[in-house]
């Protein structure tokens, strides 16, 4: 339950935020929160990250969807921890919200620009698949570490 409530809050605050810089901004138009560090950039992404794949709205609509199905699958056959579910909620209400921008725009609202670093605009959506996915592989390699390696070389 915890994925689904947590995927419900990242896309609703995803998608009020978006409404908010799509309705106040002008596409390209820069407002800088911190000058020369971080920067409200307001441009609409028709690829994926860093622009890659530009112009591939259907075959990226395919892999957000393929994405929701494996963390719903996930979620009703294995009922995971709760960080797991954490991570999941976090990648579910990125993608929905992704998703949502590229069905009824075509392209994804982008407005988060590190300028200091030159890094690439990026979304509220993009941030929380980004954790969520981080979180998911720490926790993996933390439950990693408990398993045993298999039988001991030191008995010979």
């Amino acid at each position: 339950m915890l994925v689904y409530v947590l995927a419900v809050v990242v896309f609703g605050l995803d998608q009020l935020v978006k409404y908010i810089v799509r309705t106040t901004m002008a596409v390209n138009q820069m407002i800088p929160i911190w000058p020369h560090v971080l920067v409200l950039d307001y441009i609409q992404n028709p690829g994926a990250a860093w622009g890659m794949l530009g112009h591939a709205r259907y075959f990226l609509i395919l892999v957000a969807l393929i994405v929701i199905g494996a963390v719903v699958y996930v979620q009703s056959k294995y009922r995971p921890k709760i960080g797991y579910q954490i991570g999941l909620g976090l990648v579910l209400g990125g993608a929905l919200g992704n998703l949502m921008d590229r069905i009824v725009y075509g392209k994804v609202t982008d407005f988060i620009y590190f300028q200091i670093i030159n890094f690439p605009v990026f979304n509220l959506a993009d941030s929380a698949i980004t954790i969520g996915v981080i979180l998911i592989l720490l926790l993996s390699l933390r439950s990693g570490q408990n398993r045993p390696n298999g039988p001991s070389q030191d008995t010979q």
